[in-house]
C-alpha cells in the first residue's frame, strides 16, 4: 500500500511538472456566466429542440462556429471552414408492390411487406440471385476468412449483426445487400428515417419471418427481390470542428478529440403544455463545456499534441454525426489517439443520488484513459466514480463509433441517467453551473495529461476490450 502512495505521489508530480512545461491551463477562463449563456442559448424555445434535421439545429450549428472562433480555435472542417458538411436522405419507403422469395433445397419463401424494414437508398431488384449464409456470430475482433470477400454478394445472417457492431463489421467490406434474420418482434418505425446518401453503402432489410430464416438456416439459398424507388428529401448535416494545434512538432500531428452532441429531440406533436425537448442536460450541458475547455487549454503553451473539438450532429437518431465522421475523417484515425466525449455534464441530482464535484467514464476498464484524466482531475479537486453498470453505457453515446474503428474511446457524464432524462423539463434553469465549472477543470486537467503524455492511450487486455482492440484503423 504504502509503494502504491508512493507511486501515486510521484506521478502527481510528474503530471504538474509536464503542465508547467508544455502548457499552463488558465483555469480562470472556464466561466458559470459563459456557461450559463450557452447553455440557455442552446437550449431556449427558439432551438425547437434541435432535431436531425432542422432550423434550430442549423442555427446551433453556427452559433457553436462562432464560439469555438471565440475561444481561440482554427477551422477545423472542411476548405478552411468551421464544418464538415454530411449529405443525408430522409427516406420514406414505398412497399406497396414489395416482393421478397427465398429458395433454398427446393422450398420457397415468401416475405410480405409488413415482416420487413427496408434501409435503402434506391430501388432494388434481384432475380434468383445467390444468397451468403453468414456465420452464426458476428466476430468480435479480427475479420475470419469467411467475412473478408463479400464484397458485391448479397449475405444474410442473424439478429446478431443488427447490433451497430455487427452492421459495421459487414458493411465496412462492401457487400451488395445486407439481409438480417430477427428474433424479435417487429416495431414500427417512424419515418422518414435519415440515411447517409452514400450509394456504396449497402441496403439493409430486416427479416421478422421465422420460415425465412429456418429455410436459410447454414445453408446457401437464392433471393428474388423487388423494392420501388423510395421517396427521397436530401438534406445537409454538419458535424462542428476547431482545432488547437499542438506545441511539440514531435507529437503535434497527433491528435486527441474533444466531441459532443449537439442536436436532440425536437418537439412533440401539437397540443397543449410545453412541446419542446429543450435538451440543456442532454447534451448542451456538454456543447458549452466544449466551449470553455477550449479557452482553459488554449493558454500558451498549448499542449503537447493536437486537439479537434468536435461536435457532432444525430446521435439522438442513432450516433449519424459521428458515425459520418469516422467514414469521412478530418484528421486521419491512425494519428487520432483517443475520443473523449462528453454527455450529460450539468445535472448533479442522479437517478442513483446526488454526484458532486466528480464524473464517470462508461467502459472505465477498457483502456487507460479513465486512470491517466482520474489522476489529473485529482489535482483540481475533482474525482473519478466508477457506476457499478458503466460498461452497459458504452456503446450508448458517439464514442462507440471512434471505438468500432479502433480509436480508444470514452464517454464522460456527470449523470448516466436523471429523472428528466429525453423530457421536455429538461431545461436550463436546470443546471448546476458552479459543479459544471467545476467538474469542466477537472475534464481539461485530464484531456491535458492525455495530450502530454509521453504514450498515447491504450485499450486494455480485457475480454470485453477486445474487439476494438483488434479493430481497423
Amino acid at each position: 500500500m504504502l509503494r502504491a502512495g508512493v507511486n501515486l505521489r510521484l506521478f502527481t508530480w510528474v503530471l504538474a511538472a509536464a503542465t508547467a512545461v508544455y502548457g499552463a491551463i488558465a483555469f480562470d477562463r472556464i466561466s458559470t456566466d459563459s456557461l450559463r449563456a450557452n447553455v440557455t442559448w442552446l437550449a431556449a424555445d427558439q432551438r425547437q429542440g434541435r432535431m436531425t434535421p432542422s432550423p434550430g439545429l442549423e442555427a446551433s450549428a453556427d452559433y457553436l462556429a462562432a464560439r469555438f472562433q471565440q475561444s481561440g480555435l482554427a477551422p477545423g472542417g472542411q476548405n478552411g471552414t468551421w464544418f464538415q458538411t454530411a449529405e443525408f436522405a430522409q427516406i420514406t419507403p414505398q412497399l406497396n408492390d414489395f416482393r421478397l422469395t427465398l429458395e433454398a433445397r427446393a422450398r420457397r419463401a415468401s416475405v410480405g411487406p409488413r415482416t420487413v424494414t427496408v434501409h435503402s437508398l434506391a430501388g432494388i431488384d434481384y432475380e434468383q440471385e445467390p444468397i451468403l449464409r453468414l456465420p452464426d456470430r458476428p466476430p468480435p475482433g479480427s475479420m475470419p476468412s469467411s467475412l473478408r470477400d463479400i464484397a458485391g454478394r448479397v449475405v444474410a445472417g442473424g439478429e446478431n449483426y443488427a447490433s451497430p457492431a455487427g452492421l459495421h463489421t459487414l458493411e465496412t467490406r462492401k457487400p451488395a445487400l445486407i439481409l438480417l434474420f430477427m428474433e424479435s418482434e417487429r416495431v414500427p418505425e417512424e419515418v422518414p428515417f435519415l440515411m447517409e446518401a452514400d450509394p456504396s453503402l449497402p441496403p439493409v432489410i430486416r427479416i421478422y419471418n421465422r420460415a425465412a430464416a429456418n429455410l436459410l438456416n447454414h445453408e446457401e439459398g437464392k433471393l428474388t427481390l423487388h423494392v420501388a424507388t423510395p421517396v427521397r428529401h436530401d438534406v445537409a448535416l454538419r458535424n462542428v470542428a476547431g482545432i488547437l494545434r499542438g506545441s511539440d512538432p514531435a507529437v503535434r500531428d497527433q491528435f486527441v478529440i474533444l466531441s459532443a452532441h449537439y442536436d436532440h429531440l425536437g418537439m412533440k406533436p401539437p397540443g397543449p403544455g410545453n412541446r419542446i425537448f429543450h435538451g440543456a442536460n442532454d447534451n448542451a450541458s456538454s456543447d458549452a463545456s466544449l466551449i470553455e475547455i477550449a479557452k482553459a487549454l488554449g493558454a500558451e503553451p498549448h499542449p503537447r499534441r493536437s486537439l479537434l473539438f468536435l461536435a457532432v450532429f444525430g446521435e439522438e437518431e442513432g450516433l449519424l454525426g459521428s458515425g459520418y465522421y469516422v467514414r469521412h475523417p478530418l484528421i486521419p484515425l491512425a494519428r487520432t489517439v483517443a475520443d473523449i466525449n462528453l454527455e450529460q455534464l450539468g445535472r448533479t441530482d442522479t437517478s442513483d443520488g446526488p454526484e458532486v464535484a466528480r464524473f464517470g467514464f462508461t467502459g472505465p476498464s477498457y483502456s487507460n484513459l479513465p486512470q491517466i484524466m482520474a489522476a489529473a482531475a485529482k489535482t483540481e479537486g475533482t474525482a473519478v466514480y466508477r457506476k457499478e453498470t458503466a460498461d452497459d453505457y458504452f456503446d450508448r453515446s458517439d464514442n462507440y463509433s471512434f471505438a468500432l474503428a479502433g480509436v480508444v474511446a470514452h464517454t464522460i457524464v456527470v449523470a448516466f441517467e436523471f429523472p428528466d432524462y429525453h423530457a421536455v423539463s429538461d431545461e436550463a434553469d436546470k443546471i448546476d453551473y458552479a459543479n459544471l465549472a467545476r467538474v469542466d477543470r477537472g475534464i481539461t486537467a485530464g484531456i491535458a495529461a492525455v495530450a502530454n503524455a509521453q504514450e498515447a492511450p491504450k485499450w486494455s487486455d480485457s475480454k470485453a476490450a477486445r474487439m476494438y482492440r483488434e479493430a481497423d484503423n
